[in-house]
């Protein structure tokens, strides 16, 4: 039988990550520093380029409450985030379609002596229980996912109601950022990356109870052209909170945002 144009591109984004992982730099299975710079913003030494949208994301799991939780790690790579969250009292579990990425988180796991649940998994076929989780986390993941069916669908079957979902990601109404954004990607064909609007997230995620959009990040989206340079990073986040609130029109400008829902 021949392949659906779905299992097909599945199939080629698996290919593209598990290359990807498998030629990575050494995994370093102790994260503390690594995830603390990943919730550095980028004007801050040791910053992270997605450093803002991952503060903020890091922020609301904590407000929720995460100690003695069910916490799921969605499309977590090589489980970072997962190893954190467990150290902090979570019960996690964490999945991903790559292959090779799943196997170096459960050697993370191992390393740092936590017992997480990792997964080899498409998003639109998740193999937990009803209502299993309590919190489900993704870092960057929806633009990769979100163009699947059922994917939305899966992730408030394993959400509990009153469940919370945060995601970081990107956003894509400001023409110069997309320019960019294509210019630069073209190593990243085979990827699946989606750029997202607000109409894209909104109908992804129409199932839910509420949801919420964060806009981040208007010039300082330069942060990967002026990396390192804090003082006038530091300049350019104090110049967009200030245009944010003298003209909230321009959120729909930023080129990060935050995703907040409830199931």
């Amino acid at each position: 039988m021949a392949e659906t144009p779905t299992e097909r591109a599945l199939r080629e984004e698996r290919a593209f990550h598990d290359e990807r992982y498998g030629a990575s730099a050494p995994l370093r299975p102790d994260t503390r520093l690594t995830f603390r710079d990943s919730i550095t913003p980028p004007y801050l030494p040791g910053g992270s380029p997605r450093g803002v949208t991952q503060l903020r994301a890091y922020g609301l799991l904590l407000r929720e409450g995460i100690e003695g939780k069910q916490v799921l790690d969605y499309a977590c790579g090589l489980g970072k985030w997962s190893v954190h969250l467990a150290q902090l009292g979570a019960h996690v579990s964490g999945f991903d379609l790559s292959g090779v990425a799943i196997e170096r988180a459960r050697e993370r796991a191992a390393y740092n002596g936590l017992e997480i649940r990792f997964d080899e998994a498409d998003a639109a076929a998740l193999p937990y229980e009803d209502g299993q989780f309590d919190v489900a986390v993704g870092i960057a993941a929806l633009h990769h996912v979100s163009k699947y069916p059922g994917t939305a669908d899966e992730l408030l079957r394993v959400l509990r109601p009153g469940g919370l979902a945060v995601f970081t990601e990107n956003f894509g109404h400001n023409p110069l950022l997309e320019l960019g954004r294509r210019l630069s990607m073209r190593e990243l064909e085979g990827a699946g990356d989606v750029i997202l609007t607000e109409a894209a997230i909104r109908d992804w995620a129409a199932g839910f109870s509420s949801v919420e959009i964060e806009p981040y990040s208007l010039l300082l989206m330069a942060k990967r052209a002026l990396r390192g340079r804090y003082g006038l990073l530091s300049a350019l986040q104090a110049l967009d909170e200030e245009l944010l609130r003298l003209v909230p029109a321009l959120r729909r400008y930023c080129g990060e945002c935050v995703i907040v829902l409830r199931r």
